[in-house]
């Protein structure tokens, strides 16, 4: 899956129109923070290489400052929990139970989706809310 953009954009390879952009990768790091990598060429027939070596780096690859290099995503959510400490009172050691706040990973949304599920769908509202709809197109 991917999307193209049936509009001009601006890549370091100049002004273009029909980008190809898919999700290369992803990172999930324990506190919920997902990160997209993502893929940018001039058009689907740049995005395939025929090498017997896969390169590091595509040699077709383009950068979008406006699309940017990533589609970050934050999958956590706070939760308050009570816990009993011990604390000094007027030099007494006292047991009290005190509230706290602690931000944790969130991937429930994961329950029903794939991960690419999700991040398809985001990487297409944010290219939805930079080009407009009638410029994105599934392919």
């Amino acid at each position: 899956m991917a999307f193209k953009i049936n509009k001009a954009i601006g890549t370091d390879a100049g002004i273009i129109t029909g980008a190809y952009v898919r999700i290369a990768s992803y990172e999930i790091n324990k506190t919920g923070r997902v990160n997209f990598i993502l893929d940018i060429f001039e058009n689907k027939d740049a995005s395939t290489i025929e090498s017997p070596q896969i390169p590091t780096i595509h040699p077709n690859k383009l950068q979008s400052r406006e699309i940017g290099l990533s589609l970050e995503l934050d999958m956590s959510s706070r939760v308050t929990y009570t816990k009993t400490i011990t604390k000094q009172v007027n030099g007494v050691p006292t047991e009290m139970e005190e509230t706290f706040t602690k931000k944790v990973a969130d991937l429930s949304v994961f329950e029903n989706k794939t991960i690419f599920e999700v991040g398809y769908e985001k990487l297409g509202e944010k290219l939805i809310a930079l080009y407009g709809a009638e410029n994105i197109e599934i392919v």
